[in-house]
């Protein structure tokens, strides 16, 4: 009865969306169209109409489901059930009307909202994500932006605010978002083989000597130990420097650097957005975790803190870069990163192009915007 009730006005308003009856939907468009009408204005169950075609006459419009997409739903909307926050009561209802099978998916209980995405399921699907169908069309927006229904002061429309325009773009360009670099010359790295050599020679201090040319203060000072102990302490003193110099060649000397910029083209200033950046993991191409100082920088590691390079995670198959960015102005360009991001590329990058996906976040997580941005190397510099 209640699914006669539907098909006789089968037409998409903020209770009702008329699905395709011509092709059948995937799991991201459905997941959209349950969280826009769970999140719409309106009192009382929605619905997802299957099998109808709106724009025909009266009885001509059961276009009808084949039997394996009824299935399809079915198991589509036991999947939804689990990828929207808070919980929803979905139930699945069809029907042969005019020998056609048609259908439809009831959405109730829409009172403890707003209703997002529940967790990262796909660049379209990520978490806190939100859309509100208003009549004929669905539109993002922010679950801060949607009243809770469940709050006695909501009254009356949710407020909707537009999603703040923001613009993500290399360095100072907001326009940027395909940047060509060369690939740098790192076939000199400061001690060469020598480091080789140290291990089997018994005059340390002369080897030492030879690599450095000028010897300084710190390394004359271990080249004057006499006895074994000594002199194991000298040799792992060495090594580190050595270990330190090369990080601080391939990490900093010899690094490229790398910033992002954000403009808003909103006409109101927000805070607290931050942006996630994904890199792919390949060879010949890494990024620094930290700053690599020369061995011989006796900053502080509070100093270097200070100096705010961005959090690096290094995944399985991914590297994963997050930093918080300053209020953000109408108009007004913030670099993402208060230090560049130092990148290690060696000559098996060259002519390559690398992407890289980012998602900017506001309040509870929430997704307000995310793209591509593609790196072009090119040969190794002089």
């Amino acid at each position: 009865m209640l699914l006669k009730q539907l098909l006789q006005q089968p037409q998409t308003s903020s209770k009702l969306f008329v699905c395709d009856p011509f092709r059948e939907p995937d799991h991201e468009e459905l997941v959209k169209e349950v969280i826009g009408l769970a999140n719409a204005d309106v009192d009382g169950p929605r619905y997802i109409l299957f099998g109808v075609n709106a724009g025909a006459m009266e009885g001509s419009g059961y276009v009808g489901i084949a039997d394996s997409a009824m299935a399809n739903l079915k198991k589509a909307h036991r999947l939804m059930s689990s990828m929207i926050e808070p919980v929803l009561h979905l139930a699945f209802i069809y029907d042969k009307i005019n020998s056609k099978l048609v259908g439809a998916l009831e959405i109730d209980g829409c009172d403890e909202g707003p209703y997002v995405v529940g967790q990262d399921f796909s660049e379209e699907l990520s978490r806190g994500r939100c859309w509100i169908r208003e009549g004929r069309e669905l539109r993002a927006v922010h679950q801060s932006d949607l009243a809770s229904k469940s709050t006695p002061a909501a009254s009356g429309p949710h407020k909707l605010i537009e999603a703040p325009q923001l613009k993500v773009g290399f360095n100072d360009q907001a326009d940027c978002k395909l940047l060509e670099m060369t690939v740098p010359d790192t076939s000199d790295p400061p001690f060469g083989g020598e480091k080789q050599k140290f291990k089997k020679s018994l005059n340390l201090k002369q080897t030492i000597k030879n690599v450095v040319e000028t010897v300084t203060v710190q390394i004359l000072r271990l080249g004057k130990t006499q006895n074994t102990t000594a002199s194991t302490d000298m040799f792992s003193e060495t090594e580190t420097i050595f270990s330190g110099a090369a990080d601080h060649y391939y990490f900093e000397e010899k690094a490229l650097q790398l910033n992002l910029c954000v403009c808003n083209e909103g006409t109101e200033s927000i805070e607290d957005v931050s942006i996630e950046l994904g890199f792919p993991r390949i060879s010949d191409f890494e990024i620094a975790d930290h700053l690599y100082l020369s061995p011989f920088d006796k900053r502080s590691s509070n100093e270097i803190k200070n100096l705010g390079y961005p959090n690096v995670e290094v995944l399985a198959k991914a590297i994963m870069v997050r930093s918080s960015l300053d209020v953000l102005n109408p108009g007004s360009p913030v670099n993402a990163f208060r230090y560049a991001l130092r990148m290690a590329v060696g000559p098996g990058m060259q002519k390559k192009k690398i992407a890289i996906v980012y998602k900017l976040r506001w309040q509870n997580e929430e997704v307000i915007g995310q793209g591509r941005l593609k790196i072009q190397f090119g040969e190794i510099s002089a």
